[in-house]
């Protein structure tokens, strides 16, 4: 009765399966399945309608079958996920390794052929692994024209992970993503339809999902789009019913001890969401954080980009130790604390604030994370830090402490003021020299590469070029962007031709640097003279205009800025200089030269010396080396001192929790 209740107040307050505005659908699922808890298996019956959407006609048909990826270690994702994570196995065991196995493959094409069963062929697009069997391809006994569509019936059997990356169980939790034949994108009249790598997540095209979902009555369930109906059995199952239109993908957890919360979002400016939430008991005392989080999400990313045109978003509180926390799936994501995490710190606000931002850039826009990753992780990931700063303010964690709890053991002390960006420039300093930005996500050097450049450099080049450009323009740029691509899968380009087409300057020599090379962005004052010029003395002119001067001293001081530029990339970059009497200067620098020195004529000496004085260029590796005093003034060693303390308070906070 209760899960009935649950399905009834969803649709009592007032859903409805469609975006305020439609998008080009190109797929219709119909899913029905059944979880056996007692092996954590799957079994599904998923009726496909898919359009040929391109100008040539198809015979052959790409799928994905992701949770292959758990089924050997012999599997692409496993080979590069072990060599930083070995340790992986040893929680799998012997019960604990996934698949996903096609009993049966039928199709027909109304008007060009009947019935046919398929017999799917396992391929491997991206390398030469013929163990890796996460693509699969079926041959049509007719193709397909453009426009035409094909209706498939599949019969599957899925098994779960244990504690595996992003999916799997864990004791009586699950969390099902990436569960089911899905099939590719067909895209410029080519399958884009690549293997599941270690460092790839996902990409399809959007269409229409009608999931119904069999389990013992105990569990509470949540899933992508919205509750429509419920069904109790004799057996002591419940069959849910999952409906939603226009989204991507479809994914859903289950765990008998959830907890459930159910809010609303309300902005005068914005669509009306019902936000679900699913906790864990332990962790009542965090659900006004997971909401809040939330909540300042869709509204801010919903005003300053699109507005979140569904009626529900579900928040799924990930059991701890599951490896399924930090994911996101349309109209769905999964968040988490450990039992570490104090109230009140900087967790969960942060990760679900980047989670739910996921929604928009991966969910709204739906860029290709397999190819450019960056598209959607580095924007999600500039959007958080900007959500950050203006929902809990530009030191979000410097202002929000972290209480002492737990055992009566100091877990943290309060931090030192930071800015919300701040973490994104210390990991880019350590790794931002490896690798470019635009690259497939599993063709970067290492993980730590393929982090910076989808993660840490974007973001920051995306602040960047705000402060360059300006907020309001770069506004402009970004609203345009979203809204112009909703829904369309948009590369690279097409953001840059956005940014063109707004900014006042043309913006191609930026994005060359950033795309296409390796490097980082460094400058540094290294060096200021400053003296007092010897009188002019002696004779001066020639023949009857020669004659002999003696000038009086006076007080201008002729001053040196000495700076360098230390990383590859090359930007413009502003210099203030202020003198002994607190006037000051600024001049540009193009960025261009290895070195240069920049002469100043005043009546004081300067004082200090300044790169990069109002903090425009994010890019900045170390932004420590930008200031300068004169010789003797000690304030230089204080900000070294007020640097370093903070970064020794990040060490002491982790050996006071395992003290």
């Amino acid at each position: 009765m209760k899960h009935v209740l649950i399905a009834l107040l969803l649709i009592g307050i007032g859903f409805s399966t469609s975006p305020a505005q439609s998008c080009y659908k190109v797929v219709t699922y119909r899913i029905d399945c059944e979880l056996k808890t007692e092996n954590k298996t799957i079994h599904g019956l998923e009726e496909l309608t898919w359009v040929n959407t391109g100008t040539v006609a198809v015979q052959e048909l790409y799928f994905h079958l992701y949770m292959n990826a758990y089924k050997n270690t012999r599997s692409t994702f496993l080979r590069g996920l072990l060599e930083r994570a070995p340790e992986l196995i040893e929680r799998f065991g012997q019960d604990g390794w996934g698949y996903c196995e096609v009993v049966s493959f039928s199709a027909k094409s109304p008007g060009r052929f009947d019935v046919v069963s398929l017999q799917p062929v396992f391929v491997q697009p991206d390398d030469e692994n013929n163990e890796d069997k996460t693509v699969f391809k079926v041959d049509l006994p007719r193709p397909v024209p453009p426009g035409g569509e094909v209706n498939m019936t599949i019969q599957f059997v899925t098994k779960l992970p244990r504690q595996a990356p992003r999916t799997g169980f864990l004791g009586d939790y699950v969390f099902v993503g990436q569960w089911f034949p899905k099939i590719g994108v067909w895209l410029k009249n080519e399958w884009n339809c690549h293997q599941f790598h270690s460092t790839s997540e996902f990409f399809a095209d959007y269409g229409d999902y009608d999931v119904r979902v069999r389990l013992p009555q105990e569990y509470i369930i949540g899933g992508c789009g919205v509750i429509t109906d419920s069904t109790a059995h004799d057996d002591g199952t419940v069959t849910y019913r999952f409906q939603q239109e226009c989204i991507h993908d479809f994914a859903w957890t289950a765990f008998p001890d959830y907890k459930t919360a159910v809010r609303t979002f309300e902005h005068p400016e914005l669509p009306t969401v019902t936000m679900r939430l699913l906790y864990q008991p332990a962790h009542k005392r965090y659900v006004d954080e997971f909401f809040d989080a939330t909540a300042n999400t869709l509204k801010h990313l919903g005003l300053w980009y699109i507005p979140y045109p569904y009626p529900q978003i579900t928040i799924v509180d990930a059991a701890w130790r599951s490896h399924c926390g930090g994911m996101e799936y349309p109209t769905l994501f999964t968040t988490g604390v450990s039992w570490l995490t104090p109230k009140g710190g900087s967790s969960p606000y942060g990760l679900t604030v980047h989670e739910c931002a996921h929604q928009f850039f991966y969910g709204l826009i739906g860029s290709n994370e397999f190819e450019h990753a960056w598209l959607d992780e580095g924007f999600t990931t500039y959007a958080t830090a900007r959500c950050m700063n203006t929902a809990y303010g530009p030191m979000a964690y410097g202002k929000i402490y972290l209480e002492r709890e737990g055992f009566g053991i100091p877990l943290a002390f309060e931090r030192v003021p930071v800015d919300a960006r701040d973490w994104l420039v210390r990991n880019h300093r350590q790794r931002g020299w490896k690798d470019y930005v635009d690259k497939f996500s599993w063709d970067y050097t290492d993980y730590s590469a393929y982090r910076n450049n989808a993660y840490e450099k974007p973001a920051l080049m995306l602040w960047t070029l705000e402060n360059v450009l300006g907020a309001s323009v770069f506004g402009d740029i970004m609203k345009t962007y979203a809204q112009r691509y909703r829904f369309k899968h948009p590369g690279p380009q097409d953001f840059i031709d956005v940014v063109n087409e707004i900014s006042p300057q043309n913006m191609d020599w930026f994005f060359e640097q950033i795309m296409n090379k390796a490097g980082i962005l460094d400058y540094a004052v290294i060096d200021i003279q400053s003296k007092t010029p010897q009188p002019a003395k002696g004779y001066f002119g020639q023949g009857k205009d020669r004659e002999w001067k003696e000038e009086e001293p006076t007080n201008e001081k002729i001053s040196e800025v000495h700076v360098r530029r230390l990383g590859e990339m090359r930007m413009p970059v502003e210099l203030l200089v202020t003198f002994e009497d607190g006037e000051s200067e600024l001049v540009e620098w193009d960025g261009v030269e290895s070195f240069k020195i920049f002469q100043f004529s005043h009546d004081n000496n300067i004082e200090k010396a300044e790169l990069d004085p109002y903090y425009k260029i994010w890019l900045d590796v170390n932004p420590v080396n930008n200031n300068r005093f004169a010789k003797g003034n000690t304030f230089a060693s204080f900000r070294w001192v007020s640097k370093w303390l903070f970064w020794l308070q990040d060490l002491l906070e982790v050996v006071a929790v395992f003290s």
